[in-house]
């Protein structure tokens, strides 16, 4: 959560001196203080900073940063969209992103995104309840022509900078997301592989299920060849990593002879494929089959993902595994890996599927 005033004491940690210096420095007008009805002084973020940067204070990087971080969050997010984030309303949230996209509001959409996750929205539910429904919108004013070419690539590019600024903050522990997260937010945790075959059912040769390996799952994301859709991508990319998974991030529209080449350099566990919009032609279903086969032969499961729109009903694309929405993704990795609780040494066993 946001902190937008410091007590006195607070304010004397930050800073590594006495309260009674605190004190000092607000009788002598150094540092701005307003009086609760109680008589305490509270001093306000952006007067802290203030403070912090005129007289050179040393506090660690880090924390410095948090607080700027946080400063932008109240010069960005308004009251409204707090009390959305509180009460966890993520339609009225999506239609909240589909505003701010539509407007080009790039600083307010990169505070929704980073505050929603501190409060506890799911990387998996902020991709499928707010940012799908935001691009879906975006989509059909398109459709519509009702946006141009243009613009739609510029609210595009602005999600793809949104959600890498998340990730960046997610990454360097400036996001604090709460410690009862709405929706399972995969924090916290690792991956490693569970005693199951290709299909998800247990082998009877397998190890045991209470013996995961050492190392995490790794993952491979990509597009196939002529799919640009990106966005979608980096919310699996998102998911897995907060799971504690070995994110390969690849991107979009990669030739299968190349993705080939990565399997065999990382050697993963999982390849996870987003379909949206690609061109499916006979060659293109050639093609993907004989990646699938190529993965099979290399004990790698293969994940589907995307709408699959374009996909021929009496030749569907194969997959051990096909998930439209992040969600989907996330419990099926739940039910198929064995979850390890970080600090804990503890681990939880889930059923898997039949």
């Amino acid at each position: 959560m946001t902190t937008q005033f410091f007590s006195t004491k607070e304010l004397s940690e930050l800073c590594a001196v006495g309260e009674t210096t605190v004190k000092r420095w607000s009788n002598m007008g150094l540092i701005k203080h307003h009086k609760t009805v109680g008589g305490h002084r509270k001093f306000k973020l952006e007067d802290v900073l203030e403070f912090i940067s005129k007289n050179n204070i040393e506090i660690p990087p880090d924390r410095l940063e948090r607080l700027n971080l946080e400063k932008s969050y109240a010069d960005y997010i308004d009251l409204n969209s707090e009390i959305l984030l509180v009460r966890g309303d993520v339609n009225a949230l999506a239609h909240k992103l589909t505003e701010l996209l539509l407007g080009f509001r790039k600083n307010e959409v990169e505070a929704l995104l980073s505050k929603a996750v501190e409060h506890g929205i799911s990387f998996a539910t902020l991709f499928d309840k707010m940012i799908a429904p935001a691009m879906y919108r975006v989509g059909e004013l398109w459709a519509q022509k009702k946006l141009g070419i243009g613009e739609e690539h510029i609210i595009t590019n602005i999600v793809i900078e949104a959600v890498l600024a998340v990730k960046t903050r997610y990454e360097k522990g400036l996001l604090h997301p709460e410690k009862s997260p709405r929706e399972g937010l995969g924090i916290n945790v690792g991956l490693t592989m569970n005693a199951v075959s290709q299909n998800g059912r247990k082998t009877d040769d397998a190890m045991p299920a209470m013996m995961p390996l050492a190392k995490p799952v790794a993952l491979v994301c990509t597009c196939p060849e002529s799919e640009y859709h990106e966005v979608g991508l980096l919310g699996v990319s998102l998911v897995c990593q907060s799971m504690g998974m070995e994110v390969s991030y690849v991107g979009a529209a990669v030739p299968f002879k190349d993705l080939e080449r990565v399997v065999d350099e990382v050697h993963p566990a999982i390849v996870y494929m987003l379909v949206t919009t690609a061109r499916v032609r006979p060659a293109t279903y050639r093609r993907f089959e004989l990646f699938r086969k190529f993965l099979k032969k290399r004990g790698v499961r293969f994940i589907l993902g995307g709408q699959f729109t374009g996909e021929r009903k009496s030749q569907p694309f194969e997959a051990d595994f096909r998930a439209k929405t992040c969600t989907e993704l996330e419990q099926y990795l739940r039910e198929n890996f064995e979850i390890l609780y970080r600090g804990t040494g503890t681990s939880r066993n889930q059923s898997l599927k039949n």
